[in-house]
């Protein structure tokens, strides 16, 4: 990148992060949605303690011996909901710098 400021490399990483997080998050978001939904959909017709959860999708179901069917697993929503945090993280720092940016320049007028 000629000619490109160290600003806009940074803003311009800033974003690929946002978009990179952002879409592990939506790919992780469909695969819960896939897996209550359609891997799952005959758990509620043999399972007499089933659980849902809408965010992230899941639908679970607790046996009489105690073992667990269908449930998402702990790396599996850390990283949901990390990507999440990550995302919202990112996005915020893109946005500081930019208003940053218009205020040091005189951008915005009042």
């Amino acid at each position: 990148m000629r000619g490109s400021s160290a600003r806009e490399v940074r803003l311009n990483r800033l974003w690929g992060a946002v978009c990179a997080f952002a879409g592990v998050f939506l790919v992780l978001w469909a695969v819960s949605w896939v897996r209550a939904s359609v891997v799952h959909e005959d758990l509620e017709n043999r399972c007499g303690d089933l659980s849902t959860s809408a965010f992230p999708f899941e639908k679970s179901c607790v046996h009489e011996d105690g073992t667990v069917e269908g449930a998402n697993g702990v790396l599996f929503e850390g990283v949901f909901l990390g990507s999440m945090g990550a995302a919202a993280a990112c996005l915020a720092a893109v946005v500081a710098m930019e208003a940053a940016a218009r205020s040091g320049s005189g951008a915005v007028r009042r």
